[in-house]
């Protein structure tokens, strides 16, 4: 009788995974493992409980501290509304229903600072705004609710310049773009005109790509046709 009062089931329960923060977070995108259950941000994986049954209601996982992680709400395994925090309890993410059709997602730094915001409309990103450390708009691409027309692709640096911007010049088809360069200093370092092939789906330039020094001296010029380089004025 002595040998099984020694017998213990510690190990045979499963119990609650708890996380490390360095394990979850990346410093480019933040805490992403949940993603996967989320259809509307492209997820198509299931979540499933230690027992093994499918998540359904209210889930919430946590630190090895015992700070909440994330708290969602899962239906069939899949991710309807979801929150994840950083071990000091502020928001890394947040994400929820606006409509029916339309949902929206916004990161933040450590310091409760907003790093980004999308918003999805029928499970594509329609606008999508990425914010650097001190405040200043780092990206922005929007589309059409159809998701069939880019409105607009820039980028920016850290003082609030524009680092390149991609934008039509005009509603005629095929839609023309403009893109443009720059230098820090905010000069002109490149451009030109692009549109979109729908046989590399991709964009392709389309007339004259003028290349300069930070001077503003034209450094290259050369005459785009389809995308293939046609003839070279400099």
């Amino acid at each position: 009788m002595g040998l099984f009062a020694q017998v213990t089931f510690q190990g045979q329960v499963p119990h609650e995974k708890q996380y490390v923060f360095r394990d979850v977070y990346d410093t480019d995108y933040g805490i992403q493992m949940y993603e996967k259950y989320n259809n509307n941000t492209g997820g198509d994986s299931v979540r499933k409980s230690l027992q093994g049954y499918v998540c359904s209601g209210w889930v919430e996982d946590h630190y090895i501290n015992g700070a909440v992680l994330h708290k969602g709400f899962y239906t069939d395994g899949q991710l309807h509304v979801y929150t994840n925090f950083y071990p000091n309890g502020q928001m890394e993410r947040e994400f929820k229903f606006i409509t029916e059709r339309k949902s929206s997602m916004k990161k933040y730094y450590f310091d409760g600072k907003t790093k980004s915001e999308v918003e999805y409309f029928d499970g594509n990103a329609i606008t999508w705004h990425d914010y650097w450390e001190n405040g200043q708009l780092q990206y922005v691409e929007e589309y059409d609710k159809k998701h069939e027309r880019l409105m607009q692709r820039n980028s920016y640096y850290r003082d609030g310049k524009p680092a390149a911007t991609f934008q039509p010049t005009g509603d005629s088809k095929p839609i023309r773009y403009s893109k443009k360069e720059y230098y820090p200093g905010g000069q002109v370092k490149e451009e030109f005109v692009m549109l979109y092939d729908a046989s590399s789906l991709d964009f392709i330039k389309d007339g004259e790509d003028k290349q300069y020094d930070e001077k503003g001296n034209v450094t290259s010029d050369i005459v785009y046709v389809a995308g293939q380089a046609d003839r070279t004025i400099k």
